[in-house]
This record gives structure tokens, sequence and C-alpha cells, in this order.
């Protein structure tokens, strides 16, 4: 019964303030073990920590440069679910084939009424996230955008941040995780330099 309650209080929060993981839904965490399907938020940000410009524009990014791809094909053969924003969704479309036909896709939105690529969630992010944790598959891609990884950040949702810095200062623009409520600490788990470059860093949220 005190479960159904604050199920009950997490859905009531969420339609009040959609965008974001309600204070109350905070508590609920999620095992970890091998069985577990990972969720990792896979970005790429400026050095000052924006993954795009204020008006959503990536024209800044460094694009990959004859067979390297910054290890893209061995990420995507370990996921095969793709979560992403509203925003997110709608600038994706605009550039061109949509890239993720072969991926189980969700779209968190409150205002979509139909989505052509993906399934629709009005749930609040823990209460889905359980219930996708539970599904059979492999790993989960976060693509974004910021505020919606603030909110599985603040869930305690994500496992893994895989960033790719780009030697670039943009001054302002959608920051990584927008609106967070607490402090997230974070373990690296490995770095790596390109040649053009980029610095990935893979880090652990720390639970």
């Amino acid at each position: 019964m005190r479960t159904q309650r604050s199920w009950i209080r997490c859905r009531e929060a969420w339609n009040r303030r959609p965008a974001l993981v309600p204070n109350v839904c905070k508590i609920q965490r999620y095992p970890e073990g091998d069985s577990v399907r990972k969720i990792v938020y896979f970005v790429t940000s400026s050095l000052d920590g924006f993954i795009a410009r204020p008006s959503g524009g990536i024209d800044w990014l460094i694009q990959a440069e004859g067979d390297e791809d910054f290890g893209f094909s061995r990420f995507q053969e370990s996921i095969d679910t793709v979560i992403q924003g509203r925003h997110t969704y709608e600038h994706v479309l605009q550039l061109g084939p949509y890239p993720y036909q072969g991926q189980k896709n969700y779209v968190f939105s409150r205002k979509l009424t139909e989505c052509q690529h993906a399934e629709i969630v009005r749930q609040p992010v823990p209460e889905f996230v359980r219930w996708l944790r539970d599904q059979p598959g492999k790993d989960i891609w976060l693509v974004g955008g910021g505020e919606l990884a603030a909110a599985f950040l603040d869930a305690g949702a994500i496992d893994e941040l895989k960033v790719f810095i780009q030697p670039i200062l943009l001054g302002e623009g959608i920051p990584l995780a927008r609106y967070i409520d607490r402090d997230i600490r974070l373990t690296v788990i490995d770095s790596h330099a390109f040649r053009q470059g980029l610095v990935q860093i893979h880090f652990e949220v720390k639970k």
C-alpha cells in the first residue's frame, strides 16, 4: 500500500511538473547487478558543458574522418533501446533519415499525440525506468536532451556517462544536464584522446 501511495504521489507531481523528475520520486532507486540493463548517457559536449547552441545548432561538432567513428559503432552494438526528449527527437528528424531505426525508440513528451518512429512516454521517469529495466534486451542509450538527462540523473536512473568533449568553448547553449537538484558524484572508468582533438571520458555514476 505504501508503494502504491508513493506512485500515486509521483504521478500527481509529474502532472504538475512534466519537464522534470518530481522531488517525491527521488527515493526510487534501481538495483545493480549483471542482469540489470544499464542506461548510458552517450553525448558530445563543448569544453564548457554545452551540447548545443541556444538555438539547438550543432554545427560546431567535429566530424569523423576516414574510418574513425569515435567508438560509436561498438557502442551501438551494446544497445538496443534509445530514449529521447521531444526537442531532441524533433531536431534529429531535421538532420536527415532517422538514424535509430534498428532500435526500440521512446520519446518523453506530454505534447506529442503521435510519433512515427517511437513510442511516446508520459509516465514519470522512475516509473518508466523501473518497467524498462525489467524488459529483456541490451543496454539503453539516453540520447538527450539536457533537461531529460537531468531528470534521469535526479532519479538515479543513469548508470554511466560517455562524454565526448569537443575542443571548443561556446559560452552559452543547452547544458549537458539542466536543472539538476543535487550533486551527482562520478567515477572515471576510462578516457581516450582522438587525433581530431576530441577527448572521451567514460564515467560511472556513484549510487
